[in-house]
C-alpha cells in the first residue's frame, strides 16, 4: 500500500510547514560544515560578557548565542553558536505566513514563505550566519504579523501590545528596527489618521520605546559612542560623492535578495502604485516601512560605503505584497518564476561550500604577505586547522622556556575575535586588543578585565596573509623586540591558499590605552607590564 501522499493533497499550511523543516535542515548542514566568518567570530566574542548594548550593536544577538550554546557549554561547535540563526529563520518563516494568510489567503501565504526562504538575505544570511540580523527578522516579522492583525481590528490591545513588543525586541536586535515605527507613522499621518485618536497606538509605542530605552542609557553613559560611530560611517555632510557607490548598492540589493525575488517585488510595487496590484490597506502600510528603508541605503550609497544586507528587512516586508500580487496574477501552486528563483538559491547554496573546501589555492593575491587577499571564501576555511598548529606551536614555546606560561596574544582590531575564536579559546590563551576604541571596538570593554589577570610584559601577535595591513605590523609601536616567530600555511586542494604569520614581542613599553569611560568617549593611561589588581585599581585613580 502506498502511504505516500501527494504534495498537491496536502493543505497550504502543511505545505509550509513541510518547506520550512526541509529548508532548516538545509540551513543545519551548512552551519555544521562552514567555519565562522570573522564577522560571526565578533559576535560569539559579545558573548563572553554580556552587556546593554555593545559599540557597534545591540545586544539581543549576544544573548541568543549564550542561550543556543547553552551557556557557551558548546561555544566551539560551529553549529550551535548559529542555532539562535537557524531557529529565528524558521520562526520568521511562519510569521511571514501568518501575516499573508490575515489579509490573503493561503495560498498567497504559502508564495510568502517560499519568497522568504530563496532569498539570499533572510535565509542565508540571517539564517545560517550569526548576525544582528537575525534576531531583528524574527521581530521584524513578527512585528509585521501583528500589523496585519491590527487592521482586522484596530482596537485589539493583545495585538497593538505585541507590536510595541516585537518592535522594541527588534530595535534591540539592530537598531535598524526604528523603520518600524518610521513607517507606521508615516502611514498614521497620511493614510491612517484614525490611528492618531487611539490609545493602543500610543500604548505600543510607549511599549517599544521602554524596551529600547537600554541602548539610550548605555549610550548616554558613554558619551553617545556608538551613535557617533555609525554617523561617522554615513556623515553625509562630511562625504565625498561615489560615481560607483549607487549602482554597486543597487547590484548588491538585487543579488542578495534573489534577482527573481527582486524583479517580482520590483512589479508588485508598481502594480500596486497604479492600482493594477494589491491595494489592501496593511499593502500601504508594508510599502510605508519598506520603501522609504531602501531608498534611504541607496540615497547613502551615493555619498559612503555601505553593505547592502543594510536595506535587506526593506525587502523582507515586501514580501507579503508580492505574494499577494503572484497569487492574483498565477494560478499555479508553484508558478515557474519561483522555481527560478528556488533553482537559483539551491544552485548557490550548493556551489559555495564546495567552492570553500574544495577550491584549489585561492583565487585572490599571490603575493606572499597579501597570500589570499580579495579571496572571500578564505575567511571560512583552514582557520581551525591554523588554530590547532598555534596551539602546538604555543606549547612548544612554553616548554623550550622562550615564552612564559599565560603569555597573551594581542590584536590592534575586531579581527581579533576570529584569532582568539580559532587560535586562542580552545588553548586558554587571553586575548588583548591595543589600540583606539574605533579599532578595537568590544575589546576595549573586554580589556577593562582581562587586563586584571594579563602579563603584558611579552606577547604574541597573529596576521592572516588575507587581511595584511601596515597598522598591524605597527608592533614596534608597542614593544621594543619584534620577531617572527612561525609562519603557518594552509593549503586548500593541495595548493597553498593563505598564510599566518605568528610575531613574538618584548619589551612592553607601556603605551597608552585608550579606554572608554563614562561620560566621555575615551581617556587615556599608561598600563603596566605587570597588570594585576593593584595595577589596575592605580590605571582606574589614573582615569577619575
Amino acid at each position: 500500500m502506498n502511504i505516500a501522499v501527494p504534495i498537491r493533497t496536502l493543505s497550504y499550511a502543511s505545505r509550509v510547514w513541510l518547506l520550512i523543516l526541509g529548508f532548516s535542515l538545509l540551513r543545519f548542514l551548512l552551519a555544521s560544515m562552514m567555519e565562522l566568518g570573522n564577522d560571526e567570530s565578533y559576535y560569539w566574542l559579545y558573548s563572553k560578557q554580556l552587556q546593554w548594548n555593545y559599540f557597534d550593536h545591540p545586544p539581543l544577538v549576544a544573548i541568543g548565542i549564550r542561550i543556543f550554546t547553552f551557556n557557551l557549554l558548546l561555544e566551539e561547535q560551529e553549529l550551535f553558536v548559529r542555532l539562535s540563526s537557524i531557529v529565528s529563520c524558521a520562526l520568521a518563516s511562519w510569521f511571514v505566513y501568518k501575516a499573508v494568510t490575515q489579509i490573503s489567503s493561503q495560498r498567497a501565504g504559502w508564495f510568502a514563505v517560499i519568497l522568504y526562504n530563496i532569498s539570499f538575505y533572510t535565509s542565508l544570511v540571517a539564517g545560517v550566519l550569526v548576525m544582528p540580523d537575525s534576531p531583528q527578522l524574527l521581530w521584524w516579522t513578527f512585528s509585521m504579523w501583528m500589523l496585519a492583525r491590527i487592521w482586522t481590528n484596530d482596537r485589539d490591545w493583545k495585538s497593538w501590545l505585541l507590536l510595541g513588543l516585537g518592535s522594541g525586541l527588534c530595535i534591540m536586535s539592530k537598531v535598524h528596527g526604528i523603520f518600524i515605527w518610521t513607517g507606521i507613522g508615516m502611514f498614521a499621518v497620511f493614510s491612517g489618521r484614525k490611528w492618531l485618536r487611539l490609545p493602543q497606538f500610543y500604548a505600543a509605542a510607549l511599549l517599544a520605546i521602554l524596551i529600547a530605552s537600554p541602548l539610550l542609557f548605555w549610550n548616554i553613559h558613554y558619551d553617545f559612542i556608538t551613535w557617533r560611530f555609525h554617523s561617522e560611517r554615513v556623515d553625509i555632510a562630511h562625504a565625498v560623492q561615489q560615481k560607483d557607490g549607487f549602482w554597486t548598492e543597487l547590484l548588491g540589493q538585487i543579488l542578495l535578495n534573489n534577482p527573481i525575488n527582486f524583479v517580482l517585488m520590483t512589479m508588485a510595487v508598481y502594480a500596486s502604485w497604479t492600482q493594477r496590484g494589491a491595494t489592501h490597506p496593511v499593502i500601504k502600510l508594508y510599502h510605508y516601512i519598506g520603501v522609504p528603508m531602501a531608498a534611504v541605503f541607496l540615497f547613502i550609497s551615493v555619498f559612503r560605503d555601505i553593505w547592502p544586507h543594510w536595506s535587506g528587512p526593506a525587502y523582507t516586508t515586501l514580501i507579503p505584497v508580492t505574494a499577494i500580487w503572484l497569487a492574483a496574477r498565477s494560478r499555479q501552486a508553484f508558478p515557474t518564476s519561483l522555481r527560478i528563483g528556488t533553482l537559483l538559491f539551491v544552485l548557490f547554496t550548493i556551489s559555495w561550500p564546495l567552492i570553500v573546501e574544495f577550491y584549489p589555492g585561492t583565487f585572490g593575491s599571490k603575493e606572499r604577505f597579501q597570500q589570499g587577499k580579495g579571496d572571500v571564501s578564505l575567511d571560512r576555511y583552514g582557520w581551525e586547522e591554523a588554530g590547532q598548529r598555534f596551539e602546538a606551536f604555543y606549547l612548544a614555546e612554553q616548554r623550550s622556556g622562550k615564552m612564559p606560561p599565560g603569555t597573551p596574544v594581542v590584536c590592534s582590531s575586531w579581527w581579533g575575535a576570529h584569532f582568539e575564536y580559532y587560535f586562542c579559546n580552545p588553548a586558554g590563551i587571553p586575548v588583548i586588543g591595543l589600540g583606539r576604541i574605533a579599532d578595537l571596538h568590544q575589546y576595549s570593554w573586554l580589556n577593562a578585565t582581562r587586563l586584571r589577570q594579563t602579563n603584558l610584559r611579552q606577547a604574541y601577535c597573529i596576521v592572516a596573509s588575507i587581511e595584511y595591513a601596515e597598522k598591524e605590523h605597527r608592533l614596534s609601536d608597542y614593544y621594543n623586540k619584534v620577531e617572527l616567530a612561525e609562519t603557518i600555511p594552509v593549503y586548500r586542494n593541495g595548493q597553498l591558499a593563505q598564510l599566518f604569520y605568528v610575531y613574538r614581542l618584548s619589551g612592553w613599553k607601556q603605551v597608552p590605552f585608550e579606554e572608554p569611560a563614562p561620560g566621555k568617549t575615551s581617556r587615556y593611561a599608561s598600563v603596566p607590564a605587570s597588570c594585576g589588581p593593584v595595577a589596575i585599581a592605580k590605571t582606574r585613580k589614573m582615569l577619575k
